[in-house]
């Protein structure tokens, strides 16, 4: 699985991950859950956890929203168009139009 990720940055940071690194960081920047990663992976929770760990450290985000931040700024995407991973926000888990202005009572 060729990551493409992180093409046309200035440093090739592909180098720095593992073949199984950029295969997790693929599906981590896609917004895909540990444990989803680990299902699709055949790979435990606690071994994707490690994996996303060092992904993390060795391309210097602290978390995957950094990460994905990092990536959006160097290659000069518009967040707007970012791509929503399956089982992400819909319309069928929207609370109903006024929902959160009903009071209690």
């Amino acid at each position: 699985m060729e990551s493409k990720h992180w093409e046309g940055d200035g440093q090739d940071r592909r180098q720095l991950l593992t073949p199984r690194e950029r295969e997790v960081m693929d599906l981590l920047i896609e917004g895909r859950a540990n444990k989803v990663i680990a299902d699709r992976l055949g790979i435990s929770i606690r071994t994707v956890e490690v994996h996303r760990a060092r992904v993390l450290a060795k391309l210097g985000a602290r978390n995957a929203v950094e990460l994905v931040w990092r990536l959006v700024s160097s290659q000069g995407m518009d967040a707007p168009g970012a791509h929503v991973a399956e089982g992400g926000p819909d319309h069928r888990t929207r609370p109903p139009a006024g929902h959160w202005d009903r009071r209690a009572g």
